[in-house]
């Protein structure tokens, strides 16, 4: 009997970099031993060797709990569909459902001691509140945009800041001021302040953006997005975005349904993270469900920036049914490819 042959090469590197990759296409993925070592070109026997390292290291650890039920092939078709790298669909269109198994994901992305960004709104306020509680004070909350006072206590990015803060025994690190100001010159001087700019300084070492999508056009008229609800933005301004064809926003960042970003001279005037650095983080996990905002979840996954998308499977089922087989313009595009750490 005759085994594949290893292809030098493979296994340059640290060894964990092997076993977390092993153990993703297994536990995650789904695949087979067999398929596995076709894929990576090594033999069945050492995939098996690996997912028992992988199991005795705890780079994967086993829970007997309640979690909640998964839509497994809308989750595979919408990451062929829009090239994004991992779609989770939660099998109900239950919030509490999304928000757990959002929380799980992230939960598996984070690993000890890297930062983690956070954004606002009612969708990331059910994540932060479903996380497993840990002990980790060598772990950093960093907050990616300014509040408003508008926003509900529960969604507002400075309280959601401190409540996973709270949950994961981490540091928090916040921006005290609002969102949008009246101009450049003024943001660029909040930012030089150094409790702010000791927070924006932080962008660049994030492991991990936990995010919403808001829709600026729904199907009913009423927007639903909590960069409106902030109050941030005048009439002038929403005139400014319908016109450019914007149907939603990451943070303070506008999107048109095939995937531009529209109104900079908007976002000049914002105190937060910038897309240019949200692409480079390694895992832009959003998290977004409803009808209302199909629309505005195909622009998001068209831009790029999103490496994972949590949602619900009507959700799901809307969003695969309004894209073309061709529909690839989202595909994250890497620097290179890196195998899971202890925790991914």
């Amino acid at each position: 009997m005759t085994t594949a042959r290893e292809t030098p090469g493979v296994n340059e590197g640290p060894a964990a970099d092997l076993v977390g990759q092993v153990a993703r296409l297994f536990f995650e993925g789904q695949l087979t031993k067999v398929e596995i070592a076709a894929r990576l070109r090594i033999s069945r026997f050492r995939v098996a060797r690996l997912l028992d390292q992988a199991l005795a290291d705890g780079v994967v650890r086993i829970e007997f709990r309640d979690a909640p039920a998964q839509d497994r092939a809308s989750g595979r078709a919408i990451e062929e569909r829009f090239g994004v790298e991992r779609c989770v669909v939660a099998a109900t269109d239950d919030d509490a459902a999304v928000a757990r198994l959002a929380a799980e994901v992230v939960d598996g992305l984070l690993g000890p001691g890297e930062a983690i960004g956070i954004a606002w709104g009612s969708t990331v306020g059910r994540v932060v509140r479903a996380m497993t509680a840990r002990n980790d004070p060598a772990i950093d909350i960093v907050q990616l945009a300014g509040s408003s006072t508008s926003l509900d206590a529960g969604t507002d990015p400075g309280d959601l800041r401190v409540v996973l803060a709270e949950r994961l025994g981490a540091r928090h690190h916040r921006i005290h001021a609002p969102a949008f100001v009246e101009s450049t010159e003024l943001r660029a001087a909040l930012v030089r302040q150094p409790e702010i700019a000791a927070t924006v300084e932080r962008f660049d070492s994030l492991a991990v953006a936990l995010v919403g999508i808001g829709a600026l056009i729904t199907s009913c008229g009423v927007p639903n997005s909590s960069l409106l609800r902030s109050g941030a933005l005048n009439a002038a301004d929403l005139k400014q975005l319908s016109g450019l064809g914007a149907v939603g926003d990451l943070l303070v960042h506008a999107f048109t349904a095939d995937g531009r970003f529209v109104a900079p001279d908007l976002t000049g005037r914002a105190i937060a993270i910038s897309i240019e650095q949200l692409r480079r983080i390694p895992h832009v996990v959003a998290v977004a469900a409803g009808l209302a905002k199909v629309a505005a979840i195909g622009g998001a996954l068209a831009t790029g920036v999103i490496s994972v998308l949590v949602t619900d499977a009507t959700t799901a089922g809307a969003l695969l049914g309004t894209a073309s087989r061709s529909t690839n313009a989202g595909a994250r595009r890497r620097p290179a490819l890196v195998a899971p750490g202890s925790r991914r």
